[in-house]
């Protein structure tokens, strides 16, 4: 039975290296942090966020998603 977890953490890591797990996804700090030092910048200027002073797609008015990553075997260097 293929086994998947989520937040890519450090058993689930091993568990891949050692083939129990098919797969994790990583909740992306570094592109949360990204995204929130954006949103602050532009709202501290008093400005209404949008996809073309802060990069990221605004979903009505106040969201952004920030995608997890896939972490399989093939990858598992960009969760460590």
């Amino acid at each position: 039975m293929p086994v998947v977890g989520v937040d890519a953490t450090a058993p689930a890591i091993q568990a891949l290296q050692d083939g129990t797990m098919l797969g994790t996804v990583l909740n992306d700090a570094k592109n949360q942090g990204a995204a929130t030092v954006a949103l602050a910048s532009v709202l501290a200027k008093g400005e209404t966020p949008t996809k073309e002073n802060t990069k990221y797609d605004i979903t009505d008015g106040k969201y952004v998603w920030i995608a997890y990553k896939k972490i399989t075997k093939d990858n598992i260097a960009d969760a460590q």
